[in-house]
């Protein structure tokens, strides 16, 4: 919200330094983002938080900034008569607590133009005022109710009176009924859309924006005024939904005093009739029992200096608030009852009154205190789990990506990912209105925005939550990785080869880095996976996740040439293990034999080694494939593997022959099993 230095300034006898003012509302927690000088004045640009709607006028930062400063504001004397002409248009509400008061005045005569027939111009003051808050000059009656709003924060409307045909209902919107706004566009309404209407259709799109078809042109002379309250709730978020936002729905969805209505009318009323001359009915107001009420909030004096370390009395605790307009309803021994004023939306429970207290008291004068504690012994939190796994992949050559959850369904429904998806209702925009189901069309997206900028070699990574209303609590967290290298581009200082067992070797190290042992990968049947060349991973009878090449017909849909490698799985199944056993390297020499075995297609590793774990001694260290051929001298629908098996001691060298006795072992159990042949 931008205000001009010198509106603010008038209202104080002694003109506060415009640095030293911009300082004090700062620590205030009114924080200014900018002051920019204009000519001989002062633009002041305010970052109003969402919950302090009573700041977005100037009357709301003057009355913080005078009880910060214990200054005292002039009471304003507001006198209104009215002309000798009627209202005589009905008022209906019909949307209970979301429109409890709507007030209106008709205006007529109004002299726009001097007697040598040139228009009459706005007072500077209000014209820079506009400027400085870069509100376009529309019409002089808008002009002025803008004007006033940025004085006052209560939003108004003008309509022009002899465009409304009878009389006029706040309701909510009727199926499928549309209004042409003033920005040009043609709004389809929806039924919690809260309209006002005369008794043909929507004159207005209640506390967002008027209708062109009844908006004020050159032409029009005679006015109605409209100044109500519409509830929070009703309007939050509905501008957005549209895809614009106005000066009155972001007022109005933060929170309008609603006792202002009548007082922004009159002040408007008698600045028109001050620059114009007009002749104006009495103010109309209609009204049902839905009006909002003062909330009372209860306290104790001990409680607030506890919490601020501070040794106030009460009646100090009292005359620090009262200039903010939170009075004292009632008080016992016990404790002490503050009613909250109509402007101020955010005060609902006892720390309320405690964060307004430090505010006025000042965060700067709160005293500091050592804090003593003893030492507790905490179990580690899953960040830190997240941050090794991160320095993992970050010491495996990866980079970290950071991806919206939500994307284009599109997209989803291109990588086979759209079952169970949740549509969100409010979305950034056309493309992320959906959350992700997989981290794939993510890491995707990541890959082709690089290969696009000739980044060939590319090992990315990323910890993300998907959504899917087939998880139980609609979110998991997951871990995934991709790995793609063009061999177009590769060159002799590259040996790197990007491929499905360099990414299964990092599989394997994260499992590891769990001390996870009861691991295995078996074919998948994934639909996003290349049906060759992939694999699901278990931990036990678990199903954690998946690896492999991207599916052809699905890389047919990407700019890629070349397909890419992904791995991921769900983190929560990973039951990680932190204590680690340490073990002394051997000082005596492992002893290695090769094993070439031609076995049936069906046969796969994972089933070899698990076996050969069974039928060798304990001295067996590990169980590595180097190789896997079909072809030439291997019978129809078998393969030839070839096998690297590794045994070593701690205690003691072994010896031939009794590797020789384990190597028979191997061989005699692979044969009874899977029919395997020793090649």
């Amino acid at each position: 919200m931008k205000i001009l230095y010198s509106q603010i300034a008038k209202r104080f006898q002694n003109k506060p330094p415009i640095h030293k003012f911009c300082d004090d509302l700062t620590m205030l927690g009114i924080e200014v983002d900018s002051v920019k000088r204009q000519k001989n004045d002062y633009v002041i640009d305010f970052d109003i938080t969402p919950n302090r709607g009573d700041c977005f006028s100037i009357d709301g930062l003057v009355r913080d900034y005078a009880a910060y400063k214990k200054i005292k504001l002039k009471k304003e004397k507001i006198s209104f008569k009215a002309s000798n002409i009627s209202f005589s248009k009905k008022i209906t509400l019909n949307a209970k607590d979301a429109c409890p008061i709507y007030s209106s005045i008709i205006l007529r005569d109004i002299n726009l133009v001097q007697k040598n027939g040139k228009k009459k111009k706005l007072p500077d003051y209000i014209s820079k005022s506009l400027k400085a808050a870069e509100i376009n000059s529309i019409h002089p009656l808008v002009d002025i109710i803008n004007f006033v709003m940025l004085e006052t924060g209560q939003p108004m409307h003008v309509f022009d009176l002899d465009q409304i045909d009878g009389d006029l209902e706040v309701r909510y919107a009727k199926p499928k009924e549309k209004i042409k706004i003033l920005a040009g566009d043609k709004l389809s309404l929806k039924p919690d859309c809260l309209v006002i209407a005369d008794k043909k259709s929507p004159i207005a799109f209640a506390g967002i924006s008027g209708s062109s078809s009844h908006s004020v042109s050159k032409k029009s002379k005679n006015f109605l005024i409209e100044s109500a309250f519409f509830s929070q709730k009703t309007i939050r978020g509905k501008a957005r939904k549209y895809g614009f936002q106005t000066d009155a729905s972001q007022r109005f969805e933060r929170g309008v005093d609603f006792n202002l209505h009548t007082k922004a009318l009159k002040v408007a009323v008698n600045l028109i009739n001050e620059i114009y001359g007009c002749k104006y009915s009495q103010i109309k107001t209609a009204l049902n029992s839905y009006m909002p009420k003062n909330k009372i909030i209860n306290t104790k004096i001990e409680v607030i200096n506890q919490k601020l370390g501070l040794k106030l009395k009460e009646n100090q605790i009292i005359n620090l608030l009262s200039p903010l307009g939170i009075k004292l309803k009632e008080k016992n021994s016990k404790s002490i009852m503050f009613e909250a004023p109509s402007h101020r939306y955010d005060l609902e429970i006892e720390e309320d009154l405690v964060e307004e207290v430090a505010r006025l008291v000042g965060y700067d004068n709160l005293p500091l205190h050592d804090q003593y504690f003893s030492p507790q012994k905490h179990e580690d939190s899953n960040s830190r789990f997240l941050n090794d796994l991160k320095q993992l992949m970050v010491n495996k050559g990866f980079l970290e990506v950071i991806n919206y959850s939500f994307l284009d369904s599109k997209t989803l429904e291109k990588f086979n990912l759209n079952k169970g998806t949740i549509e969100l209702k409010n979305p950034l925009n056309k493309s992320l209105s959906t959350m992700r189901t997989s981290l794939l069309p993510s890491m995707a997206s990541n890959l082709d925005f690089n290969t696009k900028r000739n980044e060939q070699f590319i090992k990315i990574f990323e910890i993300g939550k998907i959504f899917s209303k087939e998880i139980r609590n609609l979110e998991k967290m997951n871990f995934s990785a991709l790995v793609y290298d063009n061999e177009k581009y590769k060159n002799w200082n590259v040996k790197s080869d990007f491929g499905f067992y360099y990414l299964k070797s990092i599989a394997e190290d994260i499992l590891k880095f769990t001390n996870q042992n009861n691991y295995s990968f078996i074919a998948s049947s994934e639909a996003s996976y290349h049906p060759n060349i992939s694999a699901d991973i278990y931990l036990g009878k678990n199903k954690i996740g998946s690896i492999g090449e991207i599916h052809p017909a699905l890389l047919k849909k990407t700019d890629l040439k070349k397909p890419f490698h992904i791995l991921e799985f769900e983190l929560d199944l990973l039951e990680r293990q932190d204590q680690k056993i340490l073990k002394n390297a051997s000082i005596f020499p492992s002893i290695q034999r090769d094993f070439s075995f031609e076995v049936s297609k069906s046969v796969n590793f994972d089933e070899i080694e698990k076996l050969i774990k069974e039928s060798t001694s304990a001295h067996l260290k590990n169980v590595k494939i180097f190789d896997v051929y079909t072809g030439t001298n291997i019978s129809a629908g078998n393969k030839s593997i070839a096998l690297k098996v590794t045994w070593e001691s701690s205690k003691r060298t072994l010896i031939d022959e009794e590797i020789t006795k384990e190597s028979a072992k191997i061989v005699s159990s692979l044969k009874k099993k899977f029919k395997a042949i020793l090649r």
